[in-house]
């Protein structure tokens, strides 16, 4: 009987490999999904994350200006790697959707260059929806001058909505 239920398993666990690997759902209301080229999921479109769950991620800082905040501010939120390593990434660039419908690609080398955020606080101060937030994309202009330029700007997505690994 026990190497029945084994085989079993094991057949369900080749065949559908998330089932076995299955990231825990969220218990608040999703903010952020996450598809794609992606080893795990948490529902069948991929990875939904609630406020407790992207808490749970490794946190960064980083104090700087970019294309609306003339001024260095402090961003703090998920490291953009430890999202990725979270869900399992295995493309090579990074599809980012904001709400408004604002669509970019980001390589995924320079988000591990740069050590980019998805921040979720400037200053201090939780950035919703009706601003920046629920997110927004930052990257380190203060501390690597050569990525501050308009192309770089443009990949500082704010109110982000979906990622989506290619």
């Amino acid at each position: 009987m026990r190497q029945t239920v084994f085989v079993c398993m094991l057949s369900v666990g080749l065949i559908f490999p998330n089932l076995l690997h299955a990231l825990p759902a969220p218990k608040g209301e999703p903010i952020l999904w996450v598809s794609g080229n992606i080893a795990e999921s948490n529902s069948p479109d991929g990875v939904e994350f609630d406020t407790d769950m992207i808490k749970q991620l490794e946190q960064g800082v980083i104090t700087t200006h970019n294309h609306v905040e003339a001024k260095a501010l402090e961003y703090r939120g998920p490291k953009l790697t430890a999202l990725l390593d979270y869900v399992g990434a295995k493309g090579s660039s990074l599809k980012v959707i904001a709400w408004d419908d604002y669509v970019v690609s980001i390589p995924i080398s320079d988000i591990k260059k740069y050590d980019v955020l998805l921040a979720t606080h400037e200053d201090g101060i939780k950035m919703t929806i009706d601003g920046k937030g629920p997110f927004f994309i930052v990257f380190p202009f203060v501390d690597h001058p050569e990525i501050d330029r308009d192309l770089y700007y443009g990949l500082s997505v704010w109110q982000v909505r979906d990622l989506i690994v290619e």
